[in-house]
């Protein structure tokens, strides 16, 4: 019955995240055109190990993508279809894991709760930001693993399947991002603890396992001078000095956006956010208490698991140095796909608490049918209040267009092929056109130094005949200091508007972007 009741869950996790991807209209951001754009590389015969410019980020989001566009073509829907599908992945396991420790109705509940989960994951959990929906899954995976590991009661020939497994489940999520450090420290803990015997047994075939998963990651350091820690570790910024304000931020910022979602998309009121910070954040309370009480019981490693869990995320956010990207001068979410790894263990905690109060009088049964229903509801309330636009784009770049297929009619009518304009807008439209238009953005690159993904493109950009500029702007904007920066060097130039908020400028003659000066920037 468990297992029908997952489900179950499953499939309701899908279709409701199905019907926010159809009503967004299959939105996607410039990130998630970048990992289209390395899949269609691969299809092409590239074999990348690291997303373009990250040599940290692992690319095994694009070679899944890559197979799926082999099935059903590149597209917009294909393209999030990737994220869809291991968002079902997490809440089979989120129910399996809940079941595990704390028994079948535990599991029917964490699974359910991970299906009606909060607006900020069910929006950043279906981003292809190639490691975000691959790092939940996986390390709910870890989770998972780690429970038969340390199972006594399990055969002792199970235990050894589960520890390989382990280790190559660890060995790719290592490759694909660090981020699985939420999961690795306290499995770890707790299999030096409860798994002496499978260690001393089959350690080593678990990590045989671990070097099979991440051998990419070494094989491209090896030949890259250890590239990735060479830019983890000269980037993280003063992480002791920080340490305050992160955990700050982390109390009264993304606490709440976690369970409700960024105040910028006004889902849920603050009354609304607040119970759902004291029922997801108690669970996690109530993970550390169940563990205490649990002590000498045979579910007490799992449960030590989740406690563990639970009391280490916020030390291993600000030790890992990630946090710092919060306190960025702009304001915008920086890291809070960086936290989003409590999600592995919010719904259980929940569903663990609710289930323990079903077994007591009737007032306890009142309680968690109060909590799980309240719960459930303001999760669906805050989805449904989603608005299919705003809330879906990049959070550095909020002012992409709704489409860009008057942009693209454009140029194509104009047989331009080579495009300078805002990051937020280039991936997208390369990877609407296929590359067929190249576009880059001169100021992220060259004045702000920002990350070079594909540096052919600026390449080609900058020594093609015909080039346009297109700026993002407001609708109705006029005398733009984008027009402005032309009309100071005396081009000549035709500008056109296919959309209220964009506009396209084509010079008469090449015009070197160097020369634009602020007019190229940012305006907002």
């Amino acid at each position: 019955m468990t297992r029908h009741a997952i489900a179950l869950a499953v499939i309701a996790g899908l279709a409701l995240r199905l019907a926010l991807l159809i009503g967004s209209g299959w939105r996607y951001d410039y990130d998630e055109g970048m990992a289209g754009l390395q899949a269609l590389h691969i299809l092409g015969g590239e074999r990348p190990v690291f997303h373009p410019g990250q040599p940290y980020l692992g690319a095994a989001e694009s070679y899944l993508l890559a197979g799926l566009f082999a099935l059903f073509g590149p597209g917009a829907v294909t393209l999030k279809l990737a994220p869809w599908l291991l968002a079902g992945v997490y809440i089979a396991l989120t129910g399996w894991l809940g079941a595990r420790i704390f028994g079948p109705r535990a599991g029917a509940l964490s699974g359910l709760l991970a299906a009606l989960a909060p607006a900020y994951l069910l929006v950043t959990g279906l981003k292809t930001w190639g490691a975000t929906a691959e790092t939940l899954a996986l390390g709910s995976l870890l989770l998972v693993l780690t429970t038969y590991v340390t199972d006594s009661a399990c055969p002792d020939h199970q235990r050894a399947r589960a520890l390989v497994a382990l280790g190559l489940t660890g060995g790719l999520a290592f490759w694909i991002s660090w981020l699985i450090a939420f999961y690795a420290v306290p499995v770890a803990i707790v299999l030096l603890i409860y798994a002496r015997g499978p260690l001393r047994r089959s350690g080593w075939a678990a990590a045989l396992a671990f070097i099979g998963g991440s051998l990419p990651f070494w094989a491209y350091n090896l030949a890259h001078g250890g590239a990735t820690f060479r830019y983890l570790l000269s980037s993280q910024g003063d992480t002791w000095g920080n340490a305050w304000a992160v955990l700050d931020h982390l109390s009264y910022d993304l606490a709440p956006r976690l369970v409700s979602g960024d105040p910028a998309w006004r889902v849920l009121s603050w009354p609304a956010t607040w119970w759902l910070q004291i029922v997801y954040q108690g669970a996690l309370v109530g993970l550390i208490a169940l563990a205490w009480r649990g002590r000498g019981t045979p579910g007490q490693p799992g449960r030590a698991l989740l406690a563990l869990f639970a009391l280490l995320l916020p030390a291993i956010y600000v030790l890992s140095g990630y946090g710092n990207h919060a306190l960025n001068a702009h304001g915008f979410d920086a890291t809070g796909r960086y936290v989003l790894m409590a999600h592995s263990v919010f719904p259980v905690g929940v569903a663990a608490i609710a289930a323990r109060l079903a077994r007591s009088a009737r007032l306890g049964r009142a309680v968690a049918a109060a909590i799980l229903s309240s719960v459930m509801a303001l999760n669906l309330l805050g989805a449904a209040r989603l608005d299919p636009v705003t809330d879906w784009t990049s959070p550095y770049y909020t002012r992409q267009p709704a489409t860009l297929d008057p942009l693209i009619a454009f140029l194509d009518a104009h047989g331009i092929r080579h495009v300078w304009t805002d990051v937020g807008v280039a991936h997208v439209l390369m990877f609407e056109t296929q590359e067929r238009i190249l576009a880059a953005d001169w100021y992220d690159i060259y004045g702000a130094r920002g990350i070079v993904r594909f540096p052919d493109a600026p390449l080609a950009i900058a020594t093609a005949e015909r080039v346009a500029f297109v700026e993002v702007i407001l609708p109705g904007q006029t005398d733009t200091p984008f027009e402005r920066a032309f009309d100071r060097l005396g081009a000549q130039y035709t500008a056109a508007r296919p959309s209220p908020d964009l506009l396209v400028i084509v010079p008469a003659r090449p015009v070197d972007p160097a020369l634009l000066g602020d007019g190229i920037g940012y305006q907002f």
